[in-house]
């Protein structure tokens, strides 16, 4: 009681602000360790309902520290922003600073392939969350994605393959090409990093507009710059 007690009386500490930064505040100091007297300066809203700024909190790990950046979009909030993320997320026109950092648009092409790539990652990332669930592993590289609609029959084979799998067919890129996966670690191992992703129209490496490759990792762009 006494901790809520006192974290209430430091949000109501803050200053004066939108209702959207006093919710990035909340947000970002709900995230922290430490979350007694942090202290915000340069707030500033983008479009998308992003906030950027710096904090000041006391790290218990390595004590006192100076202002860092962050970002809070959406639920999200992130205290160790990359330069990439400062790049797009803090920018009056995510879109272009999308395209220019990555070849990755243009979002407002009435062409653009963009919301089917971010629906089909965003569906093959829960499946692969859900797989992971029930068997405490993802499926290997060589397994691929059709190892969510079918049991694998090579190792490391599934330890409680949900009945029906958990796609029916892995979506295609809007190429009709099978999207890509890649697993780190080893079979069976525990590392649990991949990477989902389509190289493009080309299907070759690099390039920009519909050529760009696009993977799960920038979903977050996506989510911003092609609703």
């Amino acid at each position: 009681m006494l901790i809520r007690a006192l974290m209430l009386a430091a949000l109501l500490a803050l200053p004066a602000c939108s209702d959207r930064t006093n919710e990035a505040q909340e947000l970002l100091i709900a995230r922290l360790p430490q979350r007694l007297d942090v202290e915000f300066q340069n707030l500033q809203t983008f479009p998308g309902e992003v906030v950027c700024g710096e904090y000041k909190a006391n790290d218990p790990l390595r004590g006192g520290s100076g202002f860092r950046r962050f970002i809070v979009h959406g639920e999200m909030a992130e205290d160790k922003p990359s330069e990439l993320d400062w790049e797009i997320f803090c920018s009056r026109d995510s879109a272009a600073a999308l395209f220019t950092a990555l070849g990755i648009g243009p979002a407002d092409d009435a062409g653009t392939q963009l919301p089917k790539i971010r629906d089909d990652l965003k569906l093959l990332q829960d499946a692969l969350g859900l797989y992971l669930i029930d068997n405490f592993t993802l499926p290997s590289s060589e397994q691929g994605l059709e190892a969510l609609a079918t049991a694998a029959t090579i190792p490391p084979q599934p330890l409680k393959f949900k009945p029906g799998g958990y796609l029916a067919s892995p979506p295609k890129d809007p190429w009709g090409r099978p999207y890509r996966y890649e697993r780190d670690g080893l079979s069976g191992g525990v590392a649990q990093e991949y990477r989902l992703f389509t190289l493009g129209a080309d299907d070759a490496p690099g390039g920009t507009g519909e050529n760009a490759d696009v993977d799960s990792g920038q979903l977050k762009y996506l989510d911003l710059v092609a609703p």
